[in-house]
């Protein structure tokens, strides 16, 4: 049993495991994967509802119905759509930052991990400064610290207190588990005591909490250490609890339906950094086939 001291070397995801002979659990990757791809489309509908709606609309038909139905997604206001998206929203938040927690037992190189991350975040932030500058987007879209950055974050501080976990030795598994658990009430907390507190803005703290974030500069893409870091500590609670053994919990259910979704949840980085890419360069190439012949919108 895993809360019971099993020898690490019995299981083969962890950083033990001999070279070669590491087995991936399948939920695990198809969980991240599917948080990603509603990630992916909901920036899709952003995209559309934001950039390349108007130019939908006054095509009219299905066209118009389908850059309203992106502008009900985002400004829903009461919309049953945008009630769906919320929804969606705290699905894929929840499962995404609660693995990138989780993860970190099964990584062999947390801080390579972390640091790959803090750098993929670091070209966003200078590309959308850049795009800002040119023109392509609006100062208020510079991305200061979004879902990369706290990425790169939560892994540096869940990995550190489960390094500090295994000095318990032979109970480093379950001290990790109840440090996780804990320290995911305590954020949750101080997220509900900081949102109650007349703070000043300020945009050397933005990174804590959206109390102190100046609203005009994080960008459309912004995730403070609070709350997310506790869904994080929570992910990895219950990856501990579920999975401490490196264990498939459905291993008969795994199979071929499932490998785009798992090839989405291993490359999750790639993703991440170029799918709003891949998404304007989309958009823009059937805009002007299929909607506004000639017209790519953000080559105009």
């Amino acid at each position: 049993m895993f809360f019971k001291g099993e020898p690490r070397e019995t299981v083969l995801n962890y950083p033990a495991a001999p070279k070669g002979r590491s087995r991936r659990i399948w939920e695990l990757d198809f969980l991240r994967g599917f948080a990603i791809i509603l990630m992916c489309i909901d920036h899709f509908m952003y995209d559309l509802a934001y950039v390349f709606s108007d130019v939908w609309k006054a095509k009219g038909g299905a066209a118009a119905a389908i850059a309203r139905f992106a502008c009900h997604w985002w400004n829903h206001e009461g919309h049953w759509i945008g009630r769906t998206r919320d929804i969606v929203q705290i699905v894929a938040l929840c499962v995404f930052f609660g693995l990138c927690g989780g993860s970190t037992i099964f990584s062999r190189d947390n801080l390579s991990r972390a640091m790959k991350t803090f750098l993929a975040a670091a070209v966003i932030t200078i590309g959308t400064y850049l795009a800002s500058v040119i023109g392509i987007v609006e100062e208020e879209d510079i991305i200061t610290f979004g879902v990369l950055h706290m990425l790169s974050f939560a892994t540096l501080i869940v990995a550190a207190v489960y390094a500090l976990s295994r000095l318990a030795k032979g109970r480093g598994d379950l001290v990790f588990f109840i440090a996780s658990a804990a320290l995911t009430g305590l954020i949750f907390l101080a997220n509900y005591l900081i949102g109650r507190a007349d703070v000043q803005p300020s945009r050397w703290l933005m990174f804590l909490h959206e109390s102190f974030a100046d609203i005009d500069w994080t960008g459309g893409d912004y995730f403070p250490l609070l709350p997310y870091l506790g869904y994080a500590f929570g992910g990895a609670a219950a990856v501990t609890l579920l999975y401490g053994g490196g264990r498939s919990l459905l291993p008969k259910c795994d199979g071929v339906w499932n490998k785009p979704f798992r090839f989405v949840g291993r490359h999750t980085l790639v993703v991440v950094i170029v799918h709003q890419v891949i998404n304007m360069l989309l958009l823009a190439l059937v805009t002007a086939l299929f909607v506004d012949f000639g017209n790519f919108v953000i080559f105009g």
